[in-house]
């Protein structure tokens, strides 16, 4: 078997990205957009020894859930990598994804999985993106990037980000031109217009941010930019790192109002340039439902939210018990959150700066926490970290993972102390082969 060989071959399942699995003597092939019970003619494009990678020629069998493309540039992109499958199939990959990663990665046994939460809104759905720019031959661009590289696809429209993306772009990249505004280089360093960012709220109010390696005067693009009546926040975002992060942390306010304001069951947000929320307000909801559900409160409990960023969990808890303490260690988080708390009227959500795992230990000290509930990055959860988790012994554990490879990490780790009682996959993401997760542990007799 070397690259470029050709085969017939039946798509027998498919793995926990969407790819579909076929096997030849024994090895087993992946193959991007292929789907189970699929016929199809594919290349081999590399040979390593325990797997084989390779990809469609023609589908000889077509599945009955596969869907025709609407996007043209779904295969350079790979953002909406399921973008080729029913949304039915999509739900049950993904179900599969968190069930199969808790079994095999995470070594657990005895769980309970929920069905899937979704709301099957599937366009436009994302509130934020963030678009880099590129000049190339002469001509300005300006879209996503291809699937594994940081080299950018010109296209301004896409069927998951807000739907006013597309405009505000247009708008941008034809004054650039016109004005002949440099643009930022990955490898010269040198340039001023790096990317535009751009926020929506629930209610379709927007903020744009220019990002850009210096301070200067975009009077004229404001100007044309406001035109838009859902525009009520303009940002200048200086970032001047020679690196390839395209959000940086100094802003500057140009137009309009400082903050969009959005509402999360019924508690409102200050969200400014640098705000982490989830990307999908209305499963954003569900989410938060489904872990208030889990932790099952009542007005005698006492609890810490670690990585508690601007308080969105912290405040919408904060009714349902006796007092809750948010954790972060991002100084603007914190001061976003003591805000937000302000705003709603929360007087038994407090919020203190600092690593977790310090922190924890001086709340317990003082107060007698019998539940938690964090929600930490993508990398999941430091050592250190789950160490003093299991030292404290709280009973009752909610977490909420955006990575289910790093929860089942995390809940191995925690196995000796803690065990599933149930986990619930939710789908923030629909169309990409991402999912997020909301898990109940429960600590051991």
């Amino acid at each position: 078997m070397h690259s470029g060989d050709i085969l017939e071959v039946l798509i027998e399942d498919m793995d926990k990205d969407g790819k579909g699995i076929a096997y030849y003597n024994k090895k087993i092939i992946f193959i991007p957009n292929a789907l189970k019970n699929e016929i199809c003619e594919i290349e081999i494009t590399k040979v390593l020894s325990k797997l084989i990678e390779a990809k469609i020629r023609k589908i000889i069998k077509k599945s009955p859930l596969r869907l025709d493309l609407d996007c043209k540039i779904y295969n350079e992109c790979g953002g909406c990598n399921m973008r080729h499958m029913s949304y039915i199939l999509e739900k049950e990959v993904k179900y599969n994804k968190v069930k199969n990663t808790i079994i095999h990665q995470g070594k657990q046994k005895d769980f309970k999985i929920n069905d899937l939460i979704s709301n099957d809104k599937l366009t436009h759905y994302r509130n934020k993106a963030i678009i880099p720019f590129a000049k190339i031959n002469g001509q300005i661009i300006c879209g996503m990037y291809k699937s594994k590289s940081h080299e950018i696809i010109d296209n301004t429209f896409c069927y998951i980000e807000p739907k006013l993306l597309k405009e505000i772009l247009e708008i941008t990249k034809k004054y650039l031109e016109k004005n002949n505004i440099s643009i930022y280089d990955e490898t010269t360093k040198k340039g001023l217009f790096r990317a535009l960012m751009c926020r929506k709220t629930k209610d379709e109010k927007y903020m744009v941010c220019l990002i850009v390696t210096t301070e200067f005067d975009f009077k004229d693009l404001i100007d044309e930019l406001i035109k838009i009546p859902n525009i009520i926040s303009i940002y200048l975002n200086i970032n001047d790192l020679f690196n390839n992060v395209l959000l940086g942390n100094k802003n500057k306010l140009i137009y309009g109002k400082p903050y969009l304001l959005e509402n999360i069951l019924n508690n409102k947000f200050n969200v400014s340039p640098n705000t982490f929320l989830q990307v999908n307000n209305e499963m954003c909801e569900l989410l938060y439902k489904e872990a208030i559900r889990m932790l099952n409160l009542t007005k005698e409990d006492i609890i810490i939210d670690a990585y508690c960023g601007m308080g969105s969990i912290t405040l919408n808890v904060a009714p349902y018990v006796k007092e809750i303490t948010g954790i972060e260690v991002v100084p603007s988080a914190i001061l976003d959150a003591r805000e937000n708390a302000k705003l709603n009227n929360v007087e038994n959500a407090n919020f203190i700066l600092g690593k977790c795992e310090d922190k924890i230990k001086d709340i317990l000290k003082i107060k007698n926490v019998n539940k938690m509930i964090f929600d930490p990055p993508r990398k999941g959860c430091d050592k250190l970290f789950l160490d003093v988790i299991k030292e404290t012994k709280i009973k009752e554990i909610v977490y909420i993972s955006c990575n289910v490879a790093t929860l089942a990490r995390d809940i191995l780790y925690l196995s000796d102390t803690y065990k599933i009682k149930e986990i619930t996959p939710v789908d923030l993401f629909p169309r990409t082969s991402h999912i997020e997760s909301v898990t109940l542990l429960e600590q051991k007799k």
